[in-house]
């Protein structure tokens, strides 16, 4: 191949590429905008966008519902997040609600394990 055709062939690739990793579904799409509107509103997220929730979270909801799903008593080691990033109660119990959202919106089906493990917490 001349260095031409090798040149086009790898724009050719490297724009397939690119079209496939930024490819979402219609799912993905309705999700992002629940969640999106959900947390918009108050404190928790109000600079969310639809782009960063799709990017989050995807179709099923990412860490936080696979760790609902798959290790439960896991979650609660990634809590250490409230205690570094923010102060006490109320700021924890805001992460709280914008979890419970992640939950609602990717993995309804986990709600009750999700609200008994915060329930275990006191939030």
């Amino acid at each position: 191949m001349r260095p031409s055709r090798i040149a086009a062939a790898t724009c050719l690739l490297a724009l397939s590429l690119a079209a496939c990793s930024t490819s979402h579904t219609r799912s993905e799409d309705l999700k992002a905008a629940r969640f999106t509107t959900a947390v918009r509103g108050d404190v928790r997220a109000p600079h969310m966008t639809i782009e960063t929730a799709r990017s989050l979270y995807g179709n099923d909801g990412g860490t936080l519902c696979a760790a609902l799903a798959d290790n439960p008593a896991g979650l609660l080691l990634s809590w250490g997040r409230a205690t570094v990033t923010a102060t006490p109660k109320k700021k924890t119990a805001e992460l709280v609600e914008y979890d419970r959202d992640v939950v609602k919106v990717y993995c309804p089906q986990h709600l009750t394990k999700f609200n008994d493990l915060m329930s275990r917490l006191n939030y």
